[in-house]
């Protein structure tokens, strides 16, 4: 059984099957210091907004030039936020980095999700039974969660 992120979490309205959903890698930037933190959730995950069946696996081949309809971006974010708790407009989709693992009833897109706040919001996080860490805190975990977090960490700091 896959737990979810937070109790009463809720699937995106536009999948059918919760295992489909796509996930995020929620992350907080700092614009001054560049202190990059990356949310662990209440389950011990590292994706909202829940994680990933045992049985999934990388999709590694490099992904095409890509970039999300704004439209899209907004509709995911809004949905993410009200989905995890959030104020509205707290997390931000980039519409430039997806990902994809294979899971037993498909595949399911990874994204990243920025939060907006100027410092990292670590009282919103802690109020949801979630804790923002370094990448260094974070080994050790599903090893499509570890590729995840090295594809987001080489993005981030190359774009």
């Amino acid at each position: 059984m896959v737990k979810q992120a937070w109790p009463g979490t809720k699937p995106m309205s536009r999948y059918a099957s919760p295992d489909v959903t796509p996930r995020f890698l929620l992350f907080h930037l700092h614009p001054i210091s560049a202190r990059l933190l990356f949310m662990r959730h209440v389950s011990g995950s590292i994706l909202a907004p829940r994680q990933l069946p045992l049985l999934s696996s990388l999709i590694e081949e490099d992904p095409p030039e890509w970039e999300m309809a704004l439209s899209e971006q907004l509709r995911l974010g809004i949905q993410l936020n009200e989905d995890l708790g959030f104020e509205p407009g707290m997390l931000l989709v980039d519409g430039k980095f997806r990902r994809q693992a294979e899971i037993p009833r498909g595949r399911v897109d990874l994204y990243l999700a920025r939060f907006s706040t100027f410092d990292a919001p670590h009282d919103a996080v802690r109020a949801r039974g979630g804790a923002l860490s370094p990448i260094n805190e974070l080994y050790g975990r599903h090893p499509v969660e570890m590729a995840v977090l090295r594809w987001a960490f080489d993005y981030l700091l190359n774009s």
